[in-house]
């Protein structure tokens, strides 16, 4: 077997920073940015949920704080598939956090899409707190989201695998299964990672549950198996992707991580 060199400690905090980070743009660059713009009062900052007071702002102030998260995500997601291929070749750890970053903002834009149709809540649903509150009829409207989510997310997948495969290098069955390590690994660390700082929260476990655990775990599960779709037969030509260790993101991750910790997982109170 090919001993192909991925190092494990870059790996792992590049991609809880990343995951990290596209949680933080959509809970605070999204929902809180949005809700201070708007003239509404924010309550409660979490590292997974952001409080804005509801009698505050509008009903349509209320809709665009709840429409702005998922917003946000679709946003530095683009961005992030659009710098994927500007990077520089032998900068494999700048490219690796591009994808991961862009794959998981994209996941979570289109996760809540289909989380909100099957569901009825969330950022998208018909409660109180979703940008579609009492949208009549609502059976239509949950339908048509819930198809638009899974197809959404199939192409969020699609568009994914296809960025994979042009930096991943390699031949055949060797290829798939490297690309299926990183981005497995990626995928259970993000959700340990999301669980961990989760269980901070002053809300007990509801809010892991709720938030933590459904945007991790669940929205962005396609990671946990999607590699799997890569052509097993293709033989690229390329040398294959490899990540040496980087002092720099390990540092530089560790120090966001421990950063949006201490200040967002015990979450911050405004009166």
């Amino acid at each position: 077997m090919s001993k192909i060199k991925v190092d494990l400690p870059t790996l792992i905090l590049l991609s809880a920073f990343s995951f990290m980070l596209a949680t933080a743009l959509h809970e605070h660059a999204g929902h809180a940015l949005a809700c201070y713009s708007l003239g509404g009062r924010i309550k409660e900052l979490g590292a997974f949920y952001v409080d804005c007071n509801y009698e505050s702002l509008s009903n349509m102030g209320n809709r665009l704080v709840a429409l702005a998260g998922p917003l946000m995500s679709l946003i530095t997601g683009v961005l992030g598939m659009a710098l994927i291929d500007r990077a520089s070749k032998s900068n494999s750890q700048l490219r690796y956090f591009l994808w991961h970053f862009a794959t998981v903002n994209l996941m979570i834009a289109a996760g809540y899409v289909l989380f909100s149709g099957i569901a009825g809540i969330g950022d998208l649903g018909t409660g109180q707190y979703g940008a579609f509150y009492q949208v009549q009829p609502e059976w239509i409207y949950r339908v048509g989201l819930a198809v638009l989510g899974l197809a959404s997310y199939y192409w969020v997948i699609r568009i994914s695998i296809r960025k994979m495969d042009a930096f991943i290098g390699g031949e055949g069955v060797e290829r798939v299964n490297r690309a299926q390590m990183l981005s497995l690994v990626s995928y259970l660390t993000g959700g340990l990672v999301a669980v961990l700082i989760g269980l901070l929260n002053p809300y007990g476990l509801v809010i892991v549950l709720v938030s933590s655990v459904a945007s991790s775990m669940g929205g962005t599960s396609g990671l946990a198996w999607m590699m799997q779709l890569l052509d097993r037969k293709k033989n690229t030509g390329d040398t294959p992707f490899t990540m040496e260790r980087s002092w720099g993101w390990i540092v530089s991750s560790a120090a966001f991580l421990l950063a949006y910790t201490l200040v967002f997982g015990p979450t911050i109170y405004f009166k």
